[in-house]
């Protein structure tokens, strides 16, 4: 089986086929054959080495941990899957991931596709749509009414949440450049704060929760900007990184939650169900071919950290990787 990633941690010019063993399939586990893959920060962040900490890798290591394809085997055990299905999963960040031919994942954490989408629209949306049910629902327990805050809405996590948020029945408020204020109106926005302009207003103590995808400095404005005793959801950095300390939050009380995303296939039920009531709808900009210049270009535009929606890699039936 062939792979794409590192035997090194490093720049782009790491990036590398990786002739992997195919492993033997599990008795709770499905083989995928994968279609595309979803580029994520954390992709490029465990590539350059920034989650060491984190995640102590035996390299070398296949990237990747957003995906969809087809079913090519079932274990004794899997009763919720057959082979020839299409499937949207995100496997364990521990282990090795979704730039390949294939790919053996616990049926736990794979769902049936949405119907009427691609497989590129469907490998999009699993750590995007795990990450912010697990914020919003979970953590956040946003209900109809709320004021709500997503910094960078229209990122991949953002436009996401911008529309789960929404459909939960909350107010919603997202921070974007000036360049993109009617990308996340189409997605739901009710206000928008473009960070690239001088704002004439001030919000304090609006918000009852937030979903912090920057942290530093922008986090800090948001904690401001909550009432007493709200949530913030935080993503930014790693599970033991430490966030920067508001006396702001010890005053008011605010709730402050990491998130660190779960493979579960219950919480992508909920996210495929509301893509097929058309509640949801992926996010896709940029996609490249699953080749190592392909995952090249798909980091540099992921590392600017101007990305629009979602990018992702394709890999087209029966295409060699290379």
């Amino acid at each position: 089986m062939k792979g794409i990633g590192i035997s090194r941690y490093g720049s782009v010019s790491q990036l590398k086929v990786i002739d992997m063993p195919t492993l033997p399939l599990q008795p709770d586990e499905v083989r995928i054959a994968i279609r595309a893959s979803g580029v994520n920060p954390v992709d490029w962040k465990i590539r350059e080495g920034l989650l060491q900490h984190s995640f102590p890798y035996e390299l070398p290591l296949v990237l990747g941990w957003d995906g969809a394809g087809v079913v090519l085997e079932v274990g004794e055990k899997v009763h919720s899957l057959q082979a020839g299905d299409d499937v949207f999963f995100r496997p364990e960040i521990e282990k090795h991931g979704t730039y390949a031919e294939e790919i053996n994942v616990p049926e736990r954490f794979v769902s049936l596709m949405p119907k009427g989408l691609t497989y590129a629209e469907a490998a999009s949306l699993p750590l995007v749509g795990l990450t912010v049910w697990q914020a919003l629902v979970e953590v956040g327990n946003v209900t109809e009414g709320q004021n709500v805050l997503i910094l960078a809405g229209s990122g991949g996590i953002g436009s996401i949440a911008i529309q789960l948020a929404k459909t939960l029945g909350a107010r919603v408020t997202t921070t974007t450049s000036t360049r993109n204020v009617d990308f996340v109106r189409s997605l739901g926005a009710d206000e928008v704060i473009t960070y690239d302009q001088p704002q004439s207003h001030t919000l304090p103590h609006v918000f009852d929760f937030a979903l912090d995808t920057l942290g530093g400095q922008h986090y800090l404005d948001a904690v401001g900007w909550m009432k007493p005793n709200g949530t913030i959801a935080t993503i930014f950095g790693g599970p033991h990184e430490s966030r920067p300390f508001s006396p702001v939050a010890v005053e008011k009380n605010i709730r402050i939650e990491y998130v660190f995303t779960r493979p579960d296939a219950s919480n992508l039920h909920h996210i495929k169900r509301l893509v097929e009531m058309d509640r949801l709808k992926p996010t896709v900009t940029e996609t490249y071919p699953m080749t190592v210049e392909g995952v090249h270009e798909a980091h540099m535009s992921n590392q600017t950290g101007r990305t629009k929606g979602k990018i992702v890699l394709v890999r087209e039936r029966d295409q060699d990787i290379h």
